[in-house]
C-alpha cells in the first residue's frame, strides 16, 4: 500500500490555488496525485519464483531426510511472502529501475491526459500536472498553446523544484508553490479571456 502524500485538507488548498490560476489566465489546469502509474507484478511473480525455489531447495539440501513434498510447501510459503513483501512501496521502490519507473509514469501521464479530456480544451491552454506516489515522479503536460511558449526545458525547471518537495514528503507546499510560480507563465501564455470557461474540474484527482 502506497501511503497518500496529499490528505483531503492539503487537496482542498491545492484546489483552492488551481482556481487562483486560473481566475488569472486562460488555462485549463489539473493536478493529479495517483498512488502509482503501473502495478509492476510481473516483478514480483518473478521475485517470489525465484525466493520459493531458492527456499525449496535449501530445505531438501539442509534437512534431506525429510519427505520431498514439504520442499513444496515451503516454496509455496517462502514465495507467497516474497510476493507480499515486494508489494510494498518501499520494497517496490528499491526494486524499480529508473528507466522503467519514469516509462510507467510518462505513460500513465498521457494516458490521464487524454482521458480527462485535457486535448479538448477551446485554446488548447490545459496543463496537467502529475504526481505519482509510488515512483515519487512528476509530470507537467501542457497543451499546445501553453507547450509552444513554455517548451520542454521550461516544463522541466518546475518539475526538478517539484520533486526536491515531493521526495521530501512535501507534497502540498511543492503544488502550491508550483502553481504560485506557473501562474504568471500561463497567464502571459494564456491572457485571460471575457468568455473565459471553467472547461476542466479543479478538484485534486487522486484515484
Amino acid at each position: 500500500m502506497v501511503k497518500s502524500l496529499l490528505s483531503e485538507a492539503d487537496a482542498r488548498e491545492v484546489e483552492a490555488a488551481v482556481q487562483r490560476v486560473e481566475s488569472q489566465s486562460a488555462a485549463e489546469v489539473v493536478v493529479a496525485v495517483l498512488p502509482r502509474s503501473h502495478q509492476y507484478w510481473q516483478g514480483r511473480v518473478l521475485l517470489a519464483v525465484l525466493w520459493g525455489l531458492a527456499a525449496g531447495l535449501a530445505f531438501l539440501h539442509l534437512q534431506p531426510w525429510r519427505e520431498p513434498a514439504l520442499a513444496f510447501g515451503v516454496q509455496v510459503l517462502v514465495g507467497a511472502g516474497a510476493f507480499l513483501l515486494a508489494g510494498l512501496a518501499p520494497v517496490q521502490r528499491r526494486l524499480l529501475s529508473a528507466e522503467a519507473a519514469q516509462q510507467a509514469v510518462q505513460a500513465r501521464a498521457f494516458q490521464l491526459f487524454a482521458e480527462r479530456g485535457l486535448h479538448g480544451t477551446r485554446g488548447g491552454t490545459a496543463l496537467l500536472i502529475f504526481i505519482s506516489e509510488l515512483e515519487r515522479r512528476v509530470v507537467l503536460l501542457g497543451d499546445r498553446t501553453l507547450h509552444a511558449q513554455v517548451g520542454q526545458r521550461g516544463w522541466e525547471e518546475h518539475v526538478a523544484r517539484l520533486l526536491v518537495h515531493i521526495r521530501a514528503g512535501r507534497a502540498r507546499e511543492g503544488l502550491l508553490e508550483a502553481l504560485e510560480r506557473l501562474g504568471p507563465l500561463l497567464a502571459s501564455a494564456a491572457p485571460r479571456q471575457p468568455d473565459d470557461e471553467n472547461e476542466l474540474p479543479d478538484a485534486v484527482l487522486r484515484a
